[in-house]
């Protein structure tokens, strides 16, 4: 049996890629999905019976994995706009900062072609530089 298309079959919406932090999760769940499913088989009961527990058990393991990605999506997404909103935050902090120091500049740089001019007056030069 295909284990990988029947999870996707019952979870079109979970895209499980190796990088994901999600993956360990999934691989837990289905693990405990596939030792549920070893559990009633081995158990002394009828085929029907038994082919029924274990597609009951087989819907509800599907459900709580796609309640896990749900929540890990979520998860994610929340993390993802609060930083998103810290980035903004520093951009516009160092945009401030390299304002007023644009500014500190500009003003030390009036001061200081002030100070020259006025020597340069003060020295009885008119010329202006």
């Amino acid at each position: 049996m295909n284990y990988k298309k029947l999870i996707s079959s019952r979870m079109p919406n979970l895209s499980y890629k190796p990088s994901d932090n999600a993956g360990s999760i999934v691989a837990l769940l289905a693990g405990l999905a596939v030792g549920a499913v070893l559990g009633v088989l081995f158990a002394p009961e009828s085929g029907k019976r038994t082919r029924r527990r274990i597609s009951d058990k087989a819907v509800d393991a599907v459900d709580s994995i796609q309640d896990g990605y749900q929540s890990i999506r979520r998860q994610v997404s929340t993390r993802k706009d609060d930083l998103v909103d810290l980035k903004d935050r520093m951009v516009n902090k160092v945009k401030a900062k390299a304002a007023v120091v644009s500014q500190d500049f500009q003003d030390f740089k009036d001061s200081e072609l002030e100070k020259i001019k006025s020597k340069v007056h003060h020295d009885g030069n008119t010329d202006s530089i």
